[in-house]
């Protein structure tokens, strides 16, 4: 719970349409935190209208193996407190 994922550079999101391009490309610079519900590795958003149900189906075709582990450990100032560095 917390991890932090980014999406792999070299995934290729040619295929997918432009609106989903753009939820693709965010992913990829700024990646997603994740949050462990007990399930297979899926993505989730806040309801929202401008989600259509092309880039729903869309982002379905995103699976765990395409996302890298992002080290933010030398963020940590200190293991027992939930301060950070910016």
């Amino acid at each position: 719970m917390g991890a932090r994922f980014r999406l792999r550079n070299s995934f290729d999101i040619s295929t997918f349409q432009p609106e989903t391009q753009v939820i693709l490309m965010a992913l990829k610079e700024y990646g997603m935190m994740l949050s462990d519900n007990g399930g297979a590795w899926y993505l989730t958003g806040a309801p929202d209208s401008r989600w259509t149900s092309t880039v729903i189906q869309e982002l379905k075709r995103v699976t765990g193996g395409d996302f890298e582990t992002v080290d933010v450990s030398s963020l940590i100032i200190d293991p027992n407190s939930a301060e950070a560095r910016q």
